[in-house]
Parts: C-alpha cells; sequence; structure tokens
C-alpha cells in the first residue's frame, strides 16, 4: 500500500477544505475524456498468401498470446434442407479430433498446456481460436493449425452434439421467449431466409459427416480468413510466424471464395400478430424499419434510440413503463447495425396478459412524444455523453482492438469507420435527434407480436385500464398457430 505520510495527507485536507463541496453528486466536476481512437492500419499486416491480419501488442498484459482465425460462411451457405449444418460444423471442427490426434487425446494435449482452441460457427461468419501461455506458443500453435486444416469430424461426437441439438428442439415452446424468437424471425424476413430459418429434427437427421468436411473445405480459402493475433508479442516477429503457419495455407480444390450475403427478399405485412402460450405474463417485441450503420443519419438514429430506450434505466420507456407504472422489470430497444441490409429498431418487454394493451399504449405515447417534441438539453446531454464516454470501452484490450478490425475487414466494412466516431456524435443536434425519430419510427409499418394467454391479452384491464389491444393502430390482426418444436410445422 503506499505510504503518503502526514503532511501529504494534511496538505491534501487543506486543498479538498479550500474547494466548495457540490450540493449534489452530477455536480462534481469531470475532466473530459481524451481518447484517440487507434488505426486498423497501424496493426495490419498481410501474410504472405494475402490474408490480412490485425497484430496487436500487449507488453503488459498477461503472459498469454491469442490468436484467431475468422472466416467469411455461416448459416447463411446452409443448403435447403440442412439448416444447422454452419452450427454443427462450428461445434465439431473442435470437439470432432482432428485426423492425427484423436479427440481425448487432444483434449489431453491442450489441458497439458493449460491452452484453449474453441469453435463457433455464427449465421454469416466463423471463427477457430487459440489462447496459450507465451512459453508454449510453439507446441500450442501446432495443435491449433492441426484442427484448423485437419479436423475428422468424428462420428461419434457428432452423434452426440446432434442429440444434444434436439434435445434443445424439443424445448422451443416451453417459454414465450423462445417461441417469440422464432415467430418473430418469420414476420420480419420469411421461414426461407437464413437470418430466421430454423433447425429441425428432419434437417439436423440428414447432415453427415461427409456434409461438415465438405464445408470445411469449401471455407478454407485464403479469401475467406483473417487473423488476429494479441500478447505480449513484437508485431513484426509474429507475422513471420503467421507467414509459416496460417499464411503458408492454399485453398484446396473444393475451396470457394464465400458468395455475399444475401438480403431477405420477403415482404412483411405490418400488423398485430398474437400467439397463444399460457402463462401469466404475455411477451411483446414489435420492429419497425430502420437503416444501415454507414447512412449519414446513423449517429442522430443511435440517439434518438438511446433516449427511447436503449439507455437502460435513464431512457423513456423505462422511465414510463417500470419507474411510473410498474409494469414490467425492464423494457428495452436495440438499433440493428445493419451490416448487411437495412436493420430494424427492435423494442421488447415482458408483462402481464391484462397489462399488454396498456403497456404498449405507453410505448407509442413515448413514441409520439419523441417526434412530436424537441429532446430537453439535459436528457439530450446525457444521452449523447453516454454514447461518447463509453465509446473507448470498444478499445478495451488488445484482444479487442484486433477483433474490432477483424470484424470490419471481414465484412467488408471501412476499417476507419470509427476513427471520427465521437465527433460525429457530437455533431448531432436535438432537432436532428426529432427528424430520426419522425423518418424511423413509422409505427403504421410496425410488426408486433405478443407471444401470451391471447383471450387474457384481448380482454386487458378494463378496470384500472379500459382500452382493447391494437385500439387506434389501424393494423391488421392475426393469430399465429403454435408451431410443432421439433418439425416447426403449424400445429392444429
Amino acid at each position: 500500500m503506499m505510504n503518503l505520510g502526514v503532511p501529504t495527507l494534511l496538505m491534501l485536507a487543506c486543498t479538498l477544505a479550500a474547494q466548495p463541496i457540490p450540493a449534489r453528486p452530477e455536480l462534481l466536476p469531470v475532466q473530459p475524456l481524451v481518447f484517440k481512437a487507434p488505426r486498423a492500419r497501424d496493426f495490419k499486416v498481410t501474410l504472405r498468401n494475402g490474408i490480412p491480419a490485425f497484430i496487436v501488442p500487449d507488453p503488459e498484459g498477461q503472459p498469454i498470446v491469442r490468436v484467431k482465425v475468422l472466416y467469411r460462411g455461416g448459416s447463411y451457405l446452409d443448403p435447403a434442407g440442412k439448416e444447422g449444418l454452419a452450427a454443427l460444423f462450428g461445434n465439431q471442427i473442435r470437439r470432432g479430433g482432428t485426423e492425427v490426434t484423436p479427440v481425448d487425446e487432444l483434449d489431453e494435449r491442450l489441458a497439458f498446456l493449460a491452452a484453449g482452441v474453441h469453435g463457433r460457427c455464427g449465421a454469416t461468419s466463423g471463427s477457430l481460436s487459440l489462447e496459450v501461455l507465451e512459453k508454449d506458443l510453439e507446441t500450442g500453435l501446432a495443435a491449433f493449425m492441426e484442427v484448423l486444416t485437419r479436423p475428422a469430424f468424428a462420428q461419434a461426437s457428432l452423434d452426440l452434439a446432434r442429440q444434444d441439438q434436439l434435445q434443445a428442439l424439443a424445448k422451443r415452446n416451453d417459454s414465450a421467449n423462445s417461441i417469440s424468437g422464432y415467430q418473430f424471425g418469420y414476420l420480419l424476413r420469411g421461414e426461407s431466409h437464413f437470418a430466421s430459418a430454423q433447425a429441425t429434427q428432419a434437417s439436423l437427421a440428414r447432415i453427415t459427416r461427409e456434409d461438415l468436411r465438405a464445408f470445411h473445405a469449401r471455407i478454407l480459402h485464403p479469401a475467406n480468413l483473417v487473423v488476429t493475433a494479441s500478447g505480449p508479442i513484437d508485431p513484426r516477429a509474429f507475422k513471420a510466424v503467421l507467414d509459416r503457419t496460417v499464411g503458408a495455407l492454399k485453398p484446396g480444390r473444393e475451396a470457394r471464395v464465400s458468395p455475399p450475403v444475401p438480403a431477405p427478399t420477403f415482404t412483411r405485412t405490418p400488423g398485430l400478430y398474437l400467439c397463444g402460450k399460457a402463462g401469466p405474463q404475455s411477451v411483446v417485441a414489435l420492429a419497425v424499419p430502420g437503416l444501415r450503420r454507414g447512412d449519414p443519419d446513423w449517429p442522430a438514429a443511435m440517439l434518438m434510440e438511446e433516449i427511447l430506450g436503449g439507455g437502460g434505466v435513464s431512457s423513456r420507456l423505462m422511465k414510463r413503463l417500470r419507474n411510473d407504472e410498474g409494469l414490467t422489470y425492464g423494457v428495452s430497444t436495440r438499433l440493428e447495425p445493419g451490416t448487411f441490409w437495412k436493420g430494424d429498431l427492435l423494442c421488447r418487454f415482458q408483462t402481464k396478459n391484462r397489462s399488454v394493451a396498456y403497456a404498449l399504449r405507453l410505448v407509442l405515447e413515448e413514441v409520439e412524444k419523441l417526434k412530436r417534441e424537441p429532446v430537453g438539453e439535459q436528457e439530450f446531454s446525457v444521452a449523447r455523453d453516454g454514447l461518447i464516454q463509453a465509446f473507448p470501452s470498444r478499445f478495451s484490450d488488445a484482444e479487442s482492438v484486433a477483433g474490432l478490425f477483424a470484424g470490419q475487414n471481414l465484412n467488408g466494412q471501412p476499417e476507419d469507420y470509427f476513427l471520427d466516431f465521437r465527433e460525429r456524435l457530437r455533431s448531432v443536434t436535438r432537432d436532428q435527434v426529432r427528424e430520426a425519430a419522425r423518418k424511423y419510427l413509422d409505427m403504421t409499418r410496425m410488426v408486433l407480436l405478443v407471444v401470451g394467454d391471447v383471450e387474457a391479452v384481448r380482454q386487458g384491464d378494463a378496470k384500472d385500464h379500459p382500452g382493447r389491444l391494437g385500439e387506434g393502430l389501424g393494423l391488421p390482426v392475426t393469430v399465429l398457430p403454435l408451431r410443432d418444436p421439433s418439425t416447426l410445422r403449424p400445429l392444429p
């Protein structure tokens, strides 16, 4: 513990005593945060086979080296009738062992090193990562490359993973949240688009070990890959390490450059949709069309969404629905980034069945208020400054910095997008926030889904808050059938 000494403490006490004590915590003087966003090009190198890599040294951190290979490809490449293939691939590339080392031996080998190799595959991308002590880098990297280039997809491991997936499918209708998840996706993007398509019992049964091998052979093309590395490493020396490992990869005969991610072609129908699920509460989800992150309106839309519901306890919806009315434990909004197509502005909350109509009415009142009245100066400053001050957390450590730049590269986004991001937020005006609300909160285009006890929801709270669900919306009402959890076919 630091010993300041009596004279130093007395001097500090006198200094503090000479300063007036603010009446409230928010009046405490706070020095502005000085932060300069790092530039991608300062960490970017190109490996000898053309793969971009982002090497971010962390000389003062733990003696752990982290390497990750990210790839373009995911469930958007699942063949029709084999939904779930990409997810199984991400699960099994590490857990299925390699052609050289059985999975039990591989587990023991990595455990001895206290190292980790982990695979995942999502909707549009996936990754294989290594975490290893600096002193064991060569041994750990050899195991990592073995998993990356020669996965075995052992049948026993695949069968076990498939069984786990089937058990998860059987629980699809156990909660209103789960039902809302797949039903809402269908309403927004249709049943066939990869972003809403779901694995079924039949599609999982069709996936074979050969399918996983073919997916791997297709993905492992240098043009699909981006690499990150972080830890106590010298960038120049580590590039040489990557050049002789990942940089030595060559496309095989079956390797293909991944195609662009397809946007939904489904034409959604605005409306109020109800789906039955017995229980005391309902899950409410609504969406209106949004914008892409590169749109000039994005900073103003971010601030608008932060004020409406994205700012947690300080947001308008949380104050109104939770603090003032006690209708829900939480309500939130989210502005989808729109990486490959225009995203949506989403709102979700859970409340008692009889309170749904009233809670929704309050949500719409706050939306109209945001469109009609200028945001107050203090509320605007809190939201704007909160986003600006939180921004540096995106670069909190070397691994995050490398991952952020790699993700932008993988998705074809400008690498310097964040350099002036805080300045763009600072330049937003209160009038621009109101204009963003008017432009993007068009509730005539709303898709609204309520999953709960339909009859109780329709009756509403006639005693305390008269009014029926959907009154004044002018939207058609549709009751959706519950679907079989394993087949996703509508139940009678």
